[in-house]
């Protein structure tokens, strides 16, 4: 069952930040898996900028803990996010490596003409999207523990219970143990165009992904661009 509503004042709020296909949902489902956190849709908190903010946020769930997350669009490379009016915020950052999103983001733009997109499409994904984001996430909120937690998607899809284990105790959850699976949602469905809507986040389990040779042959010929090698670098990712 999940918690009674708290004030304003009790609550904590925390956002998870991305880029898009980088496995957002499937954090998010995660974490809602815990009685004290939410179980929201997909939602722009950077929308959120009156003195009432916190009042707003609050309003959207009874839970304790309140996670809103949204991925940056890809006019946004410069100005995301913009953080709600709210004091004591909690940072959750997700990164994904760039082939596997990228190859995600050709999908998710082309749909069934995909295999006809160009191969400089990837390049723009890689150096004009990609980077650009996870480069300003680094320089604005490094890895402390307390107030920002960054976690990859390859760790998290590896070893969900260790990981899952550690963002409840970063939120201040009640829950410790960490998990594998996650509930369905609650009042709302995932689909396409706001949380992921594929038949893998609805088994309701943590997959690790089969990671094809085209989205290897992307890594390939997008590492070597100077922003993307930087970034994946500074992310920690090995090169291939």
């Amino acid at each position: 069952m999940k918690s009674s509503k708290k004030e304003p004042s009790e609550r904590t709020i925390a956002l998870e930040l991305s880029v898009m296909r980088s496995g957002s949902t499937l954090l998010k489902a995660l974490m809602a898996a815990a009685p004290d956190i939410s179980s929201l849709p997909e939602t722009n908190f950077q929308k959120f900028q009156s003195a009432t903010a916190a009042s707003e946020i609050a309003s959207l769930c009874d839970e304790r803990i309140v996670v809103l997350k949204r991925p940056a669009w890809f006019n946004e490379t410069k100005r995301y996010p913009k953080l709600p009016n709210v004091s004591k915020l909690k940072r959750i950052i997700l990164t994904r490596d760039v082939h596997t999103t990228t190859a995600s983001l050709r999908k998710m733009v082309f749909r069934k003409a995909e295999l006809l997109a160009p191969k400089y499409i990837d390049n723009w994904f890689a150096n004009n999207y990609w980077a650009p984001v996870y480069a300003n996430l680094l320089d604005r909120f490094p890895d402390d523990g307390n107030s920002n937690f960054w976690i990859r998607y390859e760790d998290l899809v590896q070893k969900p219970i260790e990981w899952t284990a550690k963002l409840f105790r970063f939120l201040g959850s009640n829950r410790t143990e960490g998990i594998d699976s996650y509930p369905p949602p609650q009042g709302y469905n995932w689909k396409w165009g706001s949380d992921d809507g594929g038949d893998k986040i609805k088994s309701l389990t943590v997959q690790t992904p089969r990671i094809p040779q085209s989205s290897l042959a992307i890594l390939e010929h997008v590492q070597g661009l100077p922003r993307v090698a930087l970034v994946r670098a500074r992310l920690g990712y090995a090169k291939f």
